[in-house]
C-alpha cells in the first residue's frame, strides 16, 4: 500500500526537493545544501548553531541523496534480455504521476517492464590500483541482466524468508514504492547513522545490531535485535515510508559522494571497538556518519539463494589494519547472529 507523507517542496538551487512532513532542514552551515549532503531533523523547531549539538544528539536526522535519472538505480528485470538491436538492449523507465505513487515504467518497445518487475541496477565494484583497498564501481555500466538465483539481486527472497513469514511480494510492493518515489522526487532519504533502538537516526545513540542479545554490562555501545530479520522488521515502518535500505541505493550514496567512498582510508582513526554512533567527526561523508567504520552495514540486497549482502567495513577489521571503503560489498546468512552487523534506514516520499 503506497501512503502519502505529505512532503513540502523547498526550492534549492534548480530542482525542488521534498521535506517530509514534520521535519526541518537545518539552518548550519555546511548542513544547508545539497552538494555537501543537505541534513533534515525530525521536529519543527529550527536547527541552528545554538542548539546544532542538541538537535544531533535528540533528534532523528537524514541525509538527502539525489539520484538525476532512475534509471542509474532501477531497472526492468526484461535489461539486456535481448541482443537484437542496440535500442532494445537497456531499459527507459519514465514515470508518470497518478493514483497510488503513480506509474513508472520501462519504455523500451521490446521490453515489459512495468511497476510489478523493476529490479534495482547494482553496480560492481572492482580492486583496482596499487591500493589493495581500493574497489572502484563502474557506474556507466547499464547493460546488466537480472538473475533471480545467481549472485547480487534485489528484489527478492532467501532460503529463510518464508520461515519468518516474509515472501516475494512483499519486496517486490516495498521496492516498487521506493523506486516511484524516487523517480517522481529526484532522490531519497538515508538515515545520517547506524540505526539505533526502534530505527532512530541520532548521534550518540546504541547501535543497533544482529547479536541475539545486548551482550550484558559490557555492551555500553550496541544493542541487540537478534539477526538480520529484526534488524529488517525494527526499521520498515508502513506510516513512516521507512524502510531497510536497498542495495542499488547505497550505490546511489556511492556516486553521490564519489572516490572518496571508494577507497579505504588509514589515516581517518576508525574505531577498533564498538562505538557509538557518529563519534568520529574523520568518517564522515556528505554528512553520513561511520560509512567506512563502526559496523558493516546489512541491506535488502539478495546473494544467491541464501544471503543478504552488507556493505563497507568494521572496527575489527580496523584493529588489525584492514581498511575496506564504504564501496565494499559482501554477504552473510539472515539468520546469524553478529554485534557487528547493523544497518541504515531509507524514507521515501
Amino acid at each position: 500500500m503506497y501512503h502519502s507523507f505529505n512532503p513540502i517542496y523547498i526550492g534549492l538551487k534548480e530542482k525542488p526537493i521534498p521535506i517530509p512532513e514534520g521535519y526541518v532542514i537545518s539552518e548550519v552551515e555546511g548542513e544547508n545544501k545539497i552538494e555537501d549532503g543537505l541534513v533534515i531533523y525530525e521536529g519543527t523547531e529550527p536547527v541552528t548553531e545554538s542548539n546544532h549539538e542538541d538537535a544531533m544528539l535528540n533528534r532523528n536526522q537524514y541525509v538527502w541523496i539525489p539520484v538525476e535519472d532512475i534509471n542509474d538505480m532501477v531497472m526492468c528485470s526484461s535489461n539486456n534480455k535481448l541482443s537484437d538491436s542496440e535500442e532494445n538492449k537497456t531499459c527507459n523507465l519514465v514515470y508518470k504521476d497518478g493514483e497510488n505513487g503513480g506509474i513508472l515504467k520501462c519504455t523500451t518497445p521490446a521490453h515489459s517492464g512495468t511497476a510489478t518487475d523493476l529490479v534495482g541496477r547494482l553496480y560492481t565494484s572492482i580492486q583496482t590500483g596499487n591500493n589493495p583497498y581500493a574497489y572502484k564501481m563502474d557506474f556507466s555500466k547499464i547493460d546488466q541482466t537480472y538473475t533471480s538465483s545467481n549472485s547480487y539481486h534485489e528484489p527478492n527472497t532467501v532460503n529463510y524468508d518464508a520461515d519468518n513469514k516474509l515472501y516475494l511480494e512483499d519486496f517486490k510492493s516495498d521496492f516498487t514504492a521506493m523506486a516511484k518515489s524516487v523517480a517522481k522526487n529526484g532522490g531519497f532519504y538515508i538515515s545520517r547513522y547506524e540505526i539505533g533502538e526502534d530505527g532512530n537516526s541520532r548521534k550518540g545513540q546504541k547501535v543497533l545490531t544482529a547479536a541475539s542479545s545486548d551482550g550484558g554490562s559490557g555492551a555500553t555501545a550496541y544493542l541487540g535485535a537478534d539477526t538480520w530479520y529484526n534488524l529488517y522488521k525494527t526499521i520498515r515502518d508502513d506510516n513512516s515510508n521507512r524502510q531497510m535500505i536497498w542495495g542499488c541505493q547505497y550505490d546511489q550514496v556511492m556516486k553521490f559522494i564519489g572516490d572518496e567512498a571508494q577507497i579505504g582510508h588509514n589515516d581517518r582513526k576508525l574505531t577498533t571497538t564498538h562505538a557509538l554512533s557518529g563519534q568520529n567527526e574523520l568518517d564522515k561523508m556528505k554528512n553520513i556518519y561511520d560509512l567506512e567504520g563502526n559496523n558493516l552495514e546489512w541491506t535488502q540486497e539478495a546473494d544467491s539463494t541464501s544471503g543478504r549482502v552488507h556493505r563497507g567495513s568494521f572496527y575489527s577489521n580496523s584493529r588489525v589494519s584492514i581498511f575496506y571503503p564504504a564501496s565494499y560489498r559482501s554477504a552473510y546468512i539472515p539468520t546469524f547472529s553478529y554485534d557487528y552487523l547493523a544497518s541504515r534506514s531509507t524514507i521515501y516520499l
